[in-house]
Order: C-alpha cells, then sequence, then structure tokens
C-alpha cells in the first residue's frame, strides 16, 4: 500500500480546515432559525424574494439550508420566483464565499503551504475549475468549501462567478421545480443533483485522462 506524500496530507489537512469552518456556524447556532424568519413574509412575495437572496447570500458564513429557502420561496412566491431568486442569492453566496476565501482562508493558506507550492496549486486548479466548482454546487458544503478555496489560492473572482453562474441556475431550477410536489420528490431530486454531479466529475475527468 503506498503511502500518502506530505503534500497531499497537507492538502487534506487543509481542505478539511475549511470544511470545518463551514460546518462550525450550523454546530454553533443550527439553522431552526431560517424557518421563522421565511414564515414571517411567506404571503409577500417581494419581500420573501428578498429575504431569500439575503440568505443565500449568507451561505458561507451563516447556517442557510440553502435547498430549504429555494424550495420555500418557490412554494409560495412561485416556481419563477424561485428559480430568480435561488439564482441569484446563490451567485451571492459565491461572492460572499469567495471574499472569505481571499480575505480570511487567503491569509491561513501559507501556514500549510509555501509560496512555490501555492503556485502548483493554483494552476492545478485552474486547469479543473470549472469541472469542480460545477459539479459541487449541489454538495452541501463542499459547494462552499470549493469557492473559498479557489479564492485563497488566488482564482480571479470573475471566473470563479462565471463557472458557477449556469450550475446555480440548474441548482435553482431543479429544487423550484420540485417545490409543489411531495417531499418524496424533492428528497429524489436532491439525490439525483448529486448522482447527476458525481457521474459528470467522473466522466469528465476520465476524458481528460484519455
Amino acid at each position: 500500500m503506498k503511502t500518502p506524500s506530505f503534500r497531499a496530507v497537507r492538502i487534506v489537512l487543509f481542505v478539511f480546515f475549511v470544511m470545518a469552518l463551514v460546518c462550525v456556524p450550523f454546530v454553533l447556532w443550527g439553522e431552526e432559525y431560517v424557518g421563522p424568519i421565511l414564515k414571517a413574509r411567506e404571503h409577500q412575495a417581494l419581500w420573501l424574494v428578498g429575504i431569500s437572496i439575503v440568505l443565500l447570500a449568507a451561505d458561507s458564513v451563516a447556517p442557510v439550508p440553502a435547498t430549504v429557502v429555494i424550495m420555500f420561496l418557490a412554494a409560495k412566491a412561485g416556481t419563477l420566483a424561485g428559480i430568480i431568486g435561488g439564482t441569484i442569492g446563490m451567485t451571492a453566496g459565491v461572492l460572499a464565499a469567495a471574499w472569505f476565501g481571499r480575505v480570511a482562508v487567503g491569509r491561513i493558506a501559507p501556514k500549510f503551504f509555501p509560496d512555490e507550492e501555492v503556485s502548483r496549486l493554483r494552476e492545478s486548479l485552474q486547469q479543473r475549475l470549472a469541472l469542480t466548482l460545477a459539479c459541487l454546487r449541489s454538495v452541501p458544503v463542499l459547494a462552499e468549501t470549493s469557492v473559498i478555496i479557489a479564492a485563497a489560492m488566488g482564482i480571479p473572482l470573475k471566473r470563479i462567478v462565471a463557472v458557477t453562474l449556469l450550475p446555480n441556475l440548474a441548482v435553482s431550477l431543479i429544487y423550484s421545480l420540485a417545490a409543489d410536489d411531495s417531499f418524496q420528490t424533492a428528497c429524489l431530486a436532491f439525490l439525483g443533483t448529486l448522482a447527476a454531479s458525481a457521474v459528470l466529475w467522473f466522466w469528465l475527468r476520465n476524458r481528460r485522462s484519455v
């Protein structure tokens, strides 16, 4: 059995460190507060759209269940509102995650890696950026973690937003369409997005290696 290299161990530790940062708000405060906030404006469509966008924008630094927010918005304000509000909110969340990655995590990264290693990781990530970020947009915790790490490694903000915009739209579309159906359908939609992301990731990775 091949022993993992010190470089691989450092990368794994760094990823787990960022994932822990993303999970801390959920552990400390939970996500129960989101329901009452949404229900307070459930009969006021414009207010509900605005609140949903703000909640989704804070998803990377606050305990916000993005799936629940989008589905609630679509169920109460309509499918179109869910799609538009979800896409805008998730994109704002990408901006917030990238800012956090650049300002906070980017200063911690040198403690894990020397400058030369950061440059190599940035180049490697840039080659797989669209594939990695797009496929992880529907995966809780990893969606935020991937954006934070990309920004911390110095990937330009415009590129991060560009490669996540269509996936954000796709995720919002799926959950908005599932909102008017049963809970079982919503669960299947969630599992379906995860499965599709995994299949796409492995397929494209194998094509690159051919």
